[in-house]
């Protein structure tokens, strides 16, 4: 127990990148060391800052060893940008799983940690507070549960609208070759650590692996969790307040005529919400496979709206631009969340390559009408692992984890952090870029493709070479930008919108 007493500060080299107007937050990626990880946590604290938690894991003692997980605080500058003010490496011996949220008695806030001691074994769950300076209490809560956690389960840890912490687990005891169902353990936790209730409840889920929950209902509180079924389909369990299964559903595998796009059944790149009006969303990837043609300009993530009988009511589809060229490697949800005011927002990975992705980051209406979409970051390497939350001032926030270097190996872990906000002027700061169109391919040949948010209208671009001369003007077909007859090399190029904003980009014709 001592072991987890013991903060460790670790040292990391940070630039902030400052923006005019506060209008695009973004902190380019921050170097953690020759180490493996993912993100864990995310939220906003009281005082504005946001906090992250990302899993450590040292790949020089072994093929993934965990050593502990670090807490970032990103601290939101008055005049406008992002800098990481605090940071505290949190050791750990065996692999955990916590979950990071506001007090909701107004007291700073809650870090709750499940794991399981091996040398003891059993599985706890650990309660403690701290405030917005990272500074923990002296005390701490240990509430002992009754089965020791599975080895081949990922955990639930969520918090529910009453200020209840509620787990999901399943014993160690389950054999994973067995046939399903499985029984789930599912525990209400006060945040003094008196246990409320607990039950199971058979899910016909693999080897206990609940990939999230939501609320799907707040009078009568019901709960939605979800996970991969043992036919590859994801599974969705409606439980009540006792934990009791009163519906399921199987999402569709594919979304028929006209569209005839199969979803992916990884669990892990689906995100679901649960919306006031008992209907809910779902965020899945896809992709087109047909016999003839294996692969056709035609991936990405579809945003779905159902109703509580799984009838379809909206829909709506992000390609991952450019299309994939590999199957099951095209764009994955990072996050689906509704603000304050009603909307939605939706965060993606859109890939070039397995190896490189980019963030794009979408607000809604509730009828998944977009309003504006915003393309962040250059590509690169092994980005991953992301979270996306709404903010207080319903701006969205988005991190990120890259691991990989150019040849597909780890190289180093890097962190980045993302806002954008409703008032965005397309700024551009230190190569880091939030633009409101896709372009791609980049390298290109002869054509340069674009794809704009709805809330802008080009009127312009300009294509410019190393020395600053003009090479190429278009104000029609801006959709495409023809780069025949071009010398190979790199270029810079200007979009400029009506309005008056004008956006910059890299492009290397070869």
């Amino acid at each position: 127990m001592n072991r987890i007493r013991i903060f460790v500060s670790v040292v990391m080299v940070f630039t902030s990148c400052l923006v005019s107007a506060q209008t695009i937050d973004s902190i380019p990626n921050h170097y953690l060391g020759l180490n493996s990880s993912q993100t864990t946590t995310f939220m906003e604290m009281s005082d504005g800052s946001l906090l992250g938690g990302i899993l450590m894991a040292d790949e020089s003692q072994g093929p993934y060893i965990p050593i502990g997980y670090v807490l970032q605080k990103v601290r939101r500058e008055n005049v406008g940008g992002l800098e990481i003010s605090d940071t505290l490496f949190m050791p750990y011996e065996h692999f955990p799983y916590h979950l990071t949220v506001k007090d909701p008695l107004g007291n700073g806030n809650i870090l709750a940690e499940f794991y399981s001691d091996y040398d003891e074994g059993s599985c706890n769950l650990k309660i403690r507070r701290f405030d917005d300076n990272l500074h923990f209490d002296t005390m701490e809560v240990i509430v002992p549960l009754a089965h020791f956690l599975g080895s081949s389960a990922v955990p639930g840890l969520s918090l529910d609208p009453n200020g209840d912490l509620v787990l999901s687990y399943h014993n160690s005891s389950y054999d994973f070759y067995s046939t399903p169902p499985m029984e789930l353990n599912f525990v209400r936790i006060g945040l003094d650590g008196t246990i409320k209730h607990q039950a199971t409840a058979d899910l016909t889920i693999r080897a206990g692996t609940v990939y999230g929950s939501f609320i799907f209902s707040r009078s009568p509180l019901e709960y939605l969790y979800w996970g991969e079924s043992w036919n590859s389909q994801i599974k969705c369990f409606v439980l009540d307040s006792l934990f009791n299964v009163t519906n399921s559903y199987n999402l569709p595998k594919m979304s028929g005529a006209p569209d005839n796009v199969t979803y992916s059944s990884n669990s892990y790149k689906a995100k679901l919400l649960g919306l006031d009006e008992g209907c809910f969303m779902a965020a899945r990837s896809y992709y087109r496979v047909y016999n003839m043609y294996p692969h056709i300009e035609d991936d990405g993530v579809e945003v779905m709206k159902y109703d509580s009988s799984l009838n379809l009511l909206a829909m709506r589809k992000f390609l991952s631009e450019p299309y994939m060229q590999y199957v099951h490697y095209g764009a994955t949800p990072i996050g689906l969340e509704k603000s304050r005011d009603g909307y939605i927002y939706f965060s993606y990975f859109t890939h070039l390559r397995w190896q490189q992705s980019q963030v794009s980051v979408v607000k809604m209406d509730s009828d998944l009408n977009i309003i504006w979409q915003r393309h962040c970051l250059d590509r690169e390497y092994g980005r991953d692992f992301g979270k996306m939350i709404v903010l207080d001032d319903n701006s969205v926030a988005v991190m990120g984890i890259n691991t990989l270097d150019e040849t597909g190996y780890v190289d180093h872990t890097e962190v980045f952090y993302i806002i954008v906000h409703d008032d965005y002027d397309g700024m551009e700061e230190q190569g880091i870029t939030i633009r409101p169109y896709a372009c791609w391919p980049n390298p290109a040949r002869n054509e340069l493709h674009l794809r704009y948010s709805p809330d802008v209208r080009p009127k312009q671009i300009e294509l410019y070479d190393l020395q600053g001369r003009l090479v190429r003007s278009q104000s029609t077909g801006l959709e495409c930008l023809n780069m025949e007859g071009l010398a190979v090399g790199t270029y810079t190029m200007r979009v400029s919108m009506e309005g008056g904003k004008v956006f910059s980009d890299k492009v290397v014709k070869e």
